[in-house]
């Protein structure tokens, strides 16, 4: 079994299925010893923390789907989260899925960051806990944005160089440079972490070191890169759109517009899953739809 294989099952959402990993539990006891004094300020904060690291990931897996991809898992661990993502094999699709992540948590920074100055300092008085609890899950989202954006994998910043590299060169290319770089600065984070003593920043950055040359099989060779049009995306969301306006009060929401030609399933059993017709006239689902396939129903 890997090691991301020792989770356990927590919810399926948006038809995404959501998993705790084990080393999350350990993490959230050795976080609550910071509010040793207040257990329930600790369990807001950490309810408060991974809620913000969930919507980060459904950020990337929703992404993915837009970008005509699948996304069926996100699991979470201690250094955040990971969503098993698969938009279509182009750069600026991979580049949407790897932004998505960090522009939800940069949102959710300045939402309560803006929370604190605009609501009455009456509010903040009454309900310290809440107070706290908001400057605490602020901050928290502050560093995940500032932790994910450095370029080094597996964190989000890695991906974002390698997806924006791409563009100019291929996909094997860009990974290395990626990598490269990643490593070098995990390198530097273990020398820095010793030197000053902070082994926890020198554990970290050999972690980082060890998961960044696992990222030259993660986006192994798919074949060419597939078109990917973002007016085309935007045009085909509003043709659906206008389609199941026009059409519903006729027919009723229990009516199915669409149906995947391989396994059946419909709008109407999972109202989140995208279909689009291929070359030989049948309709799929995202996740059967034939490679290379990018066409769409109106």
């Amino acid at each position: 079994m890997s090691f991301f294989g020792l989770s356990f099952p927590f919810g399926r959402f948006l038809g995404i299925e959501v998993r705790l990993h084990f080393t999350f539990f350990l993490y959230a006891f050795v976080l609550m010893q910071r509010f040793s004094g207040d257990l329930l300020t600790g369990a807001l904060v950490i309810f408060g923390l991974y809620g913000s690291v969930l919507l980060h990931e459904f950020g990337h897996a929703l992404a993915a789907r837009w970008c005509d991809g699948e996304a069926p898992l996100i699991i979470l661990w201690p250094l955040g989260g990971l969503a098993v993502c698969r938009p279509l094999f182009n750069p600026t699709a991979h580049l949407i899925t790897s932004a998505a992540g960090p522009a939800v948590s940069v949102a959710l920074w300045l939402g309560f960051d803006l929370l604190l100055r605009v609501a009455p300092a009456e509010v903040w008085v009454s309900f310290p806990i809440l107070a706290r609890c908001v400057i605490e899950i602020a901050g928290l989202n502050q560093m995940l944005v500032l932790f994910n954006l450095i370029p080094a994998f597996p964190m989000d910043g890695g991906r974002i160089l390698r997806d924006t590299l791409w563009h100019f060169t291929s996909v094997e290319r860009a990974t290395a440079v990626a990598v490269g770089l990643g490593r070098v600065l995990a390198a530097a984070g273990v020398v820095l972490g010793i030197s000053t003593g902070n082994y926890q920043l020198a554990i970290l950055a050999a972690f980082i070191f060890m998961m960044s040359g696992a990222e030259r099989q993660s986006l192994a060779w798919q074949g060419p890169v597939q078109p990917f049009s973002l007016r085309e995306r935007f045009r085909r969301a509003k043709r659906q759109k206008r389609f199941r306006e026009q059409n519903a009060p006729f027919l009723g929401e229990s009516v199915a517009f669409h149906r995947c030609a391989s396994c059946g399933i419909t709008e109407v059993e999972d109202p989140h899953e995208t279909f689009r017709v291929a070359v030989d006239g049948e309709e799929y689902c995202a996740k059967h739809l034939p490679r290379g396939e990018t066409s769409s129903r109106a």
